[in-house]
Protein backbone atom coordinates (compact mmCIF):
# COMPACT_ATOMS: atom_id res chain seq x y z
CA UNK A 1 0.00 0.00 0.00
CA UNK A 2 1.34 3.29 -0.97
CA UNK A 3 1.08 6.37 1.56
CA UNK A 4 -0.39 9.93 0.16
CA UNK A 5 1.75 12.54 -0.60
CA UNK A 6 0.43 13.99 2.67
CA UNK A 7 1.73 11.42 4.93
CA UNK A 8 5.01 11.16 3.30
CA UNK A 9 5.48 14.71 3.56
CA UNK A 10 4.36 15.08 7.33
CA UNK A 11 6.63 11.77 7.84
CA UNK A 12 9.91 13.58 6.31
CA UNK A 13 9.28 16.84 8.92
CA UNK A 14 8.61 14.47 12.09
CA UNK A 15 11.64 13.02 10.90
CA UNK A 16 13.49 16.30 10.80
CA UNK A 17 11.94 17.61 13.99
CA UNK A 18 13.53 14.06 15.86
CA UNK A 19 17.18 14.69 14.26
CA UNK A 20 17.03 18.51 15.07
CA UNK A 21 15.90 17.17 18.93
CA UNK A 22 18.77 15.22 18.42
CA UNK A 23 21.35 17.26 18.08
CA UNK A 24 20.77 19.65 20.34
CA UNK A 25 18.53 21.89 18.72
CA UNK A 26 15.36 20.98 20.18
CA UNK A 27 12.70 23.84 22.09
CA UNK A 28 9.17 24.08 22.92
CA UNK A 29 9.02 26.93 20.23
CA UNK A 30 10.84 24.40 17.40
CA UNK A 31 7.89 21.93 18.72
CA UNK A 32 5.00 24.31 18.48
CA UNK A 33 6.80 25.62 14.92
CA UNK A 34 6.53 21.89 13.60
CA UNK A 35 3.35 20.89 14.71
CA UNK A 36 1.80 23.89 13.73
CA UNK A 37 3.58 22.75 9.93
CA UNK A 38 2.24 19.26 10.29
CA UNK A 39 -1.55 20.81 10.71
CA UNK A 40 -1.19 23.30 7.71
CA UNK A 41 -0.10 20.26 5.73
CA UNK A 42 -2.51 17.58 6.79
CA UNK A 43 -5.32 20.44 6.07
CA UNK A 44 -3.98 21.08 2.42
CA UNK A 45 -5.72 19.78 -0.73
CA UNK A 46 -1.47 19.49 -2.07
CA UNK A 47 0.94 19.18 0.84
CA UNK A 48 3.96 19.18 -1.02
CA UNK A 49 2.86 22.34 -2.59
CA UNK A 50 1.89 23.97 0.10
CA UNK A 51 5.11 22.68 1.60
CA UNK A 52 7.05 24.32 -0.90
CA UNK A 53 5.09 27.65 -0.35
CA UNK A 54 6.55 27.43 3.13
CA UNK A 55 9.51 27.08 1.93
CA UNK A 56 9.39 29.92 -0.27
CA UNK A 57 8.17 31.93 2.03
CA UNK A 58 10.75 31.01 4.68
CA UNK A 59 13.88 31.55 1.92
CA UNK A 60 12.07 35.52 1.30
CA UNK A 61 12.33 36.27 4.60
CA UNK A 62 15.80 34.72 5.75
CA UNK A 63 16.92 37.01 2.76
CA UNK A 64 15.20 40.01 4.37
CA UNK A 65 16.85 39.87 7.16
CA UNK A 66 19.81 39.13 5.12
CA UNK A 67 19.76 42.12 3.17
CA UNK A 68 21.76 45.38 4.00
CA UNK A 69 19.56 47.78 6.08
CA UNK A 70 21.63 50.94 4.63
CA UNK A 71 21.16 50.80 1.51
CA UNK A 72 18.74 48.95 -0.89
CA UNK A 73 21.11 48.20 -3.85
CA UNK A 74 23.98 46.98 -1.48
CA UNK A 75 24.27 43.20 -2.33
CA UNK A 76 26.50 42.73 0.27
CA UNK A 77 24.59 40.13 3.06
CA UNK A 78 24.71 39.54 6.63
CA UNK A 79 26.73 41.61 9.03
CA UNK A 80 28.98 43.98 7.40
CA UNK A 81 30.35 47.85 7.31
CA UNK A 82 31.69 48.17 3.44
CA UNK A 83 28.19 48.59 1.21
CA UNK A 84 28.93 47.29 -2.99
CA UNK A 85 27.11 46.45 -5.97
CA UNK A 86 29.17 45.88 -9.05
CA UNK A 87 26.59 43.49 -10.92
CA UNK A 88 25.56 46.24 -13.77
CA UNK A 89 27.08 45.72 -16.85
CA UNK A 90 26.97 45.83 -20.74
CA UNK A 91 28.99 42.45 -21.88
CA UNK A 92 31.26 42.61 -24.86
CA UNK A 93 32.98 39.91 -26.55
CA UNK A 94 36.12 40.81 -24.13
CA UNK A 95 34.74 42.09 -21.14
CA UNK A 96 32.16 44.66 -20.25
CA UNK A 97 31.67 47.28 -22.32
CA UNK A 98 30.23 49.35 -19.79
CA UNK A 99 29.81 48.55 -16.03
CA UNK A 100 28.37 50.86 -12.87
CA UNK A 101 27.63 50.41 -9.30
CA UNK A 102 27.98 51.59 -6.11
CA UNK A 103 30.33 51.82 -3.03
CA UNK A 104 29.92 53.16 0.38
CA UNK A 105 33.12 52.28 2.40
CA UNK A 106 33.32 51.96 6.07
CA UNK A 107 35.42 54.55 7.58
CA UNK A 108 34.78 58.76 9.11
CA UNK A 109 33.49 59.46 5.73
CA UNK A 110 31.00 56.77 4.78
CA UNK A 111 29.90 58.66 1.89
CA UNK A 112 28.18 56.63 -1.05
CA UNK A 113 29.68 56.65 -4.77
CA UNK A 114 27.94 55.52 -7.99
CA UNK A 115 30.17 55.32 -10.41
CA UNK A 116 30.18 54.86 -14.00
CA UNK A 117 33.21 53.00 -15.60
CA UNK A 118 35.89 54.86 -14.04
CA UNK A 119 34.49 58.25 -13.23
CA UNK A 120 32.85 58.59 -9.63
CA UNK A 121 30.16 60.67 -8.87
CA UNK A 122 29.12 61.91 -5.21
CA UNK A 123 25.33 62.67 -6.17
CA UNK A 124 22.44 61.99 -7.90
CA UNK A 125 22.23 64.55 -10.24
CA UNK A 126 25.87 64.54 -11.51
CA UNK A 127 24.78 60.90 -12.25
CA UNK A 128 21.85 61.85 -14.06
CA UNK A 129 23.36 64.35 -15.68
CA UNK A 130 26.54 61.44 -17.57
CA UNK A 131 23.60 59.07 -18.31
CA UNK A 132 21.40 61.84 -20.44
CA UNK A 133 24.60 62.57 -21.82
CA UNK A 134 25.41 58.42 -22.69
CA UNK A 135 21.48 58.26 -23.44
CA UNK A 136 21.81 60.62 -26.15
CA UNK A 137 25.54 59.72 -27.53
CA UNK A 138 23.70 56.22 -27.88
CA UNK A 139 20.68 57.83 -29.74
CA UNK A 140 23.44 59.19 -32.06
CA UNK A 141 24.91 55.66 -32.16
CA UNK A 142 22.16 54.07 -33.79
CA UNK A 143 21.23 57.13 -35.99
CA UNK A 144 24.79 56.90 -37.61
CA UNK A 145 24.33 53.15 -37.41
CA UNK A 146 20.79 53.70 -39.59
CA UNK A 147 22.59 55.51 -41.74
CA UNK A 148 25.82 53.68 -42.38
CA UNK A 149 24.00 50.35 -43.21
CA UNK A 150 21.32 52.37 -45.52
CA UNK A 151 24.51 54.09 -47.42
CA UNK A 152 26.05 50.22 -47.48
CA UNK A 153 22.52 48.78 -48.65
CA UNK A 154 22.21 51.85 -51.44
CA UNK A 155 25.44 50.93 -52.65
CA UNK A 156 24.74 46.82 -53.30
Amino acid sequence: MTSSPAAHVIAQLKANHVAADAVGLGSPALDAWHETIIDIVTDSPDPVATLGAIAQLISRERHKQLACALYRDCTETGLHVDHSRHNLKVAGSDGPVLEAGMVSLSGEDMHPIIYIRDEEFADAASVRAKTTELRNLLDQVDEMADRVFADHEGRS
